[in-house]
């Protein structure tokens, strides 16, 4: 026979049909929100990234001018007695080219980190907002159902359940059972020991019933 932890995987949602129904509405919720974070994270990086048009041309064109400038520099270097004169300005000319080039560069970086800055902030603080408002609180219920759920079948009784809703429960939640559960409690009551663990297994999601691992 193995460990309980074996028989009863997470509960990922909970038993009761009206809980169940509005944790999977949330998760479609939050889901289609994160898809929408991302899918607007990508559009405003892609929309912000067609900037850098400018600055590519620009750097074609430098690097164009600066390589046609520098040939013809190395052809007027060819010319008998003036040679190195005449190539003087092409290479002043090519530099100017390549300072083109390099403008166009450093402006497409820039666009590039812009696109990236704004594509994380339209995109990824929604997404985190989402995330941490919604992460947590499932994988809470997640760990508190589970372990709940394992307590209750593994023989433990309703006495546990009972005492956490006294100690739990808000005060108007118990008012509403119609028992005096702190006297009953005390008398170890089975009426009022059965209502106050059903009251704190349903804030938890579950159900009584229990639902024994199969022997073997």
């Amino acid at each position: 026979m193995g460990t309980m932890s074996s028989y009863w995987p997470m509960h990922w949602y909970a038993e009761t049909p009206a809980r169940r129904a509005r944790q999977m509405t949330t998760d479609l919720v939050a889901s289609l929100a994160l898809l929408g974070s991302l899918w607007i994270g990508n559009g405003v990086h892609d929309l912000t990234e067609g900037l850098a048009g400018p600055g590519r041309a620009l750097e074609s064109a430098g690097s164009d001018l600066a390589d046609r400038l520098s040939e013809a520099g190395s052809a007027a270097e060819g010319v008998p007695v003036v040679g190195d004169d005449l190539r003087a300005p092409f290479d002043a000319a090519s530099g100017a080219g390549r300072t083109l080039q390099d403008a166009g560069a450093q402006q497409q970086e820039a666009v590039g980190t812009l696109a990236d800055g704004l594509g994380w902030v339209s995109g990824g603080v929604p997404a985190l907002v989402v995330l941490v408002g919604w992460l947590p609180r499932r994988l809470r219920f997640v760990r508190q159902a589970g372990q709940a759920r394992r307590l209750l079948d593994s023989g433990a009784g309703l006495d546990v359940f009972a005492f956490r809703a006294l100690a739990l429960q808000p005060i108007d939640e118990l008012s509403r059972l119609r028992l005096d559960v702190a006297a009953g409690w005390r008398a170890g009551d089975p009426e009022v020991v059965r209502a106050l663990a059903a009251l704190e297994l349903r804030s938890l999601g579950l159900h009584e019933a229990r639902r024994r691992p199969p022997s073997g």
